[in-house]
């Protein structure tokens, strides 16, 4: 399953594997002013953490959002701001890391079938809800029925997926799941937050979102709710006694959200908030936006931009084509220009986050690309400064999201670096729901768009497979036997080493091939005070993931 969206960022964890993506966060409101002239402030893309011995144990941290809370659901989260205070509210089974790998949360081990159908995990006993009430077996029974309702009002994606899944309590502390065929990914789903039976028990799906759960909800998190202010936008949370996954180091935690990004920076500017998610990248580089006292973290996600080619247009039938179109792409130069730092270039389709990635020899060299042309046909007759071929000029619209004003420079340094090989491109920027509509009906040569992984998994059959390439999610119409195959096993088998050499190889075949050109792997932009120490930039699956690391946040003493 796949679906489409129009954010650039997933905004809520979901049951789909993939997200194709066209347009930019709904929550980044309001202008920001220009930082021509401005200094810049040092970005930190790994660990960056203080002294341990200024190290403040209690006291408050003040959170900032650019962007509403309406609920606090996880299974109704809908903004990046609501999914991620569920992550300091809520917990799934398993937690899955930057690199994509499941890790234990409310399950502490696990065991699959050999024929790949059957997880059973067993729970960790020590967990209570935040009302005292002990965690068991039937809760993840109840929260995996809600989501299967078929009246359940969140993400359908999420209840397609769990609609196909048996599940059983063994008994208290055992949970089984059965699959209708092996599905190795499986395991990053049991992220979805887990919710209390005995809080919501004879509840009607439909009616969740007016539940006083929806405002006063009860988790097993690090933290619970104290008091929510929706007329003003405050939420303050405080640490809950005695949990220890870890044990979170401050003891309170409030989050303000701002409509506006101009108004939630003068706040981060006035230290009237510790740390602020959804910056403008503009801004965040910025000294006289953010203030001297910020630290921007730009972490790496699980997710790409890349130019899609419609390998059944007559352009790029000719894999050669595709390789030359490839080569004559700066990625360093666009992620530098066009994105002023904000990512990293494109090397495949599995981010280098990734346990499975295998970086490949992708490289600028437009001489090359020149002579894959002539090769393919491919030359300029009448020295118009195109290529033609029996009559034909190699011209073609590139069409791209017109909300995203970032993607749109992206892809007119696309057509300027084309051009200096001969190819003539005309940039089209269009609405997301036009671009949506033009791939998944094939109605396209070549299109800039993105990719994030809502689990990390990098199972990646719904964009490559020949079965998606009719009517799916393959929009390239890219078809590769071998391909096929290498996808087929790699989301059946349970063995990660054999696993990784499928998709080693994969990444190999797709180099080879070209279907698309990964033009960049995007960053996720937070900042964070000087006086906040115990923070890291770590890759993330979804932007909201690090905010789990929360507790191990801390004040720093002067």
């Amino acid at each position: 399953m796949l679906w489409l969206v129009t954010s650039v960022i997933v905004v809520a964890a979901s049951g789909a594997l993939a997200a194709l993506h066209f347009g930019r966060p709904n929550e980044r409101v309001g202008s920001v002013p220009s930082s021509r002239g401005a200094e810049t402030v040092a970005v930190e893309t790994a660990v960056a953490s203080p002294t341990v011995s200024a190290k403040v144990a209690g006291g408050t941290f003040r959170l900032g959002i650019v962007g509403r809370i309406e609920t606090l659901d996880p299974l109704l989260a809908r903004s990046t701001a609501e999914a991620a205070v569920s992550q300091l509210l809520f917990e799934g089974l398993v937690r899955v890391d930057g690199s994509g790998q499941p890790q234990p949360a409310l399950a502490t081990t696990w065991e699959t079938s050999d024929d790949g159908l059957v997880y059973t995990l067993h729970l960790r006993t020590d967990v209570d809800w935040h009302d005292g009430q002990p965690f068991t077996a039937r809760d993840v029974l109840f929260t995996i029925r809600l989501v299967q309702d078929p009246s359940f009002p969140g993400d359908e994606s999420i209840a397609a997926f769990w609609r196909s899944v048996q599940v059983e309590v063994v008994d208290a502390d055992t949970v089984r799941f059965r699959l209708t065929e092996p599905y190795a990914p499986f395991l990053t789903h049991l992220m979805l937050p887990i919710l209390p039976e005995h809080a919501l028990a004879g509840t009607y799906p439909p009616d969740l979102p007016s539940h006083p759960f929806s405002h006063a909800p009860i988790g097993t998190g690090p933290y619970r709710v104290e008091k929510f202010d929706t007329r003003n936008g405050v939420l303050e949370l405080v640490r809950v006694p005695g949990f220890d996954r870890p044990t979170p180091v401050v003891d309170r935690v409030v989050v303000k959200t701002f409509d506006d990004v101009e108004e939630a920076l003068a706040s981060f500017r006035a230290r009237e908030v510790d740390s602020l998610e959804l910056v403008p990248w503009v801004a965040a580089l910025d000294k006289r936006l953010v203030g001297d006292h910020a630290r921007v973290y730009a972490p790496i996600m699980a997710g790409y931009t890349a130019l899609f080619l419609n390998n059944q247009a007559q352009f790029f039938a000719d894999v050669r084509v595709r390789q030359a179109v490839s080569l004559a792409i700066d990625r360093e130069r666009l992620v530098r220009d066009a994105l002023a730092g904000q990512g990293e270039p494109g090397n495949g389709p599995i981010p280098p986050g990734s346990w499975a990635f295998q970086a490949q020899e992708y490289r600028y060299d437009p001489d090359a690309a020149r002579q894959l042309l002539r090769d393919a046909g491919w030359e300029d007759r009448n020295g118009d400064g195109v290529l033609d071929q029996q009559g034909l000029s190699f011209r073609f619209t590139l069409l791209v999201n017109a909300d995203d004003a970032i993607r749109v420079a992206v892809a007119q340094a696309v057509a300027e670096q084309l051009a200096g090989v001969g190819i003539a491109v005309t940039v089209q920027p269009v609405p997301a729901e036009t671009l949506q509509r033009q791939l998944l009906n094939r109605e396209y040569t070549a299109a800039i768009f993105g990719w994030m992984s809502s689990t990390g998994d990098p199972d990646a059959f719904e964009l490559w497979h020949s079965s998606q390439a009719d009517v799916g999610t393959n929009v390239t119409g890219f078809r590769n036997r071998t391909v096929d195959i290498l996808l087929e096993e790699a989301r059946r088998s349970t063995d990660m080493a054999q696993r990784r050499s499928l998709y080693v190889e994969f990444q190999r075949l797709f180099a080879e091939n070209v279907p698309a050109v990964v033009l960049y792997y995007p960053r996720y932009c937070f900042v964070v005070s000087d006086r906040i120490g115990g923070v890291e930039a770590t890759p993330l699956v979804k932007p909201e993931d690090h905010l789990r690391d929360l507790p191990r946040w801390y004040r720093i003493e002067g």
